[in-house]
């Protein structure tokens, strides 16, 4: 596993559940914690689609259409996450999760005021990680975690 992410084995859900049937859109630049998320993503029961930059997010979002959750990185070649998370914002409800290494108070700030619902540091522990997903996918669309986040 990754040193990105702690933790090596997901929790054994079922894969007919249909919370876990859902879509999740993973947006970063680094192949190997893509590869090792999607890992756990998928022995958790999620469908799995990947984007190295926000650019390839923007059409991915635009082709696949439904989307449970989108779990995006901060620190990408392009437009960035922050930029991405607002032009993502602006076409689709879906859930914004930011994982990024980025620990200040001022970027995650800029995360929520950009439009992302909840906001992970990595290194993180994959139940950490499921368990947002989890609530993410609870919520009902467009509901935010800060308020004046959407402009």
């Amino acid at each position: 596993m990754s040193a990105s992410i702690q933790g090596s084995r997901a929790p054994s859900l079922s894969k007919t559940s249909s919370v876990n049937a859902a879509k999740l859109l993973l947006v970063d630049d680094d192949p190997q914690l893509r590869r090792a998320l999607r890992t756990v993503l998928e022995s958790a029961g999620y469908a799995v689609l990947e984007a190295m930059t926000g650019e390839e997010a923007l059409i991915t979002i635009r082709e696949e259409g439904s989307i449970g959750v989108i779990l995006l990185d901060l620190k990408m070649p392009g437009i960035g996450g922050i930029e991405a998370c607002r032009c993502l914002r602006k076409i689709v409800g879906t859930a914004i999760l930011v994982i990024s290494v980025r620990r200040e108070q001022e970027d995650k700030l800029q995360a929520f005021q950009a439009g992302a619902d909840d906001y992970l540091v990595k290194p993180f522990g994959v139940q950490d990680l499921l368990s947002r997903i989890h609530v993410l996918l609870g919520r009902p669309a467009g509901l935010n975690a800060f308020p004046g986040s959407r402009a």
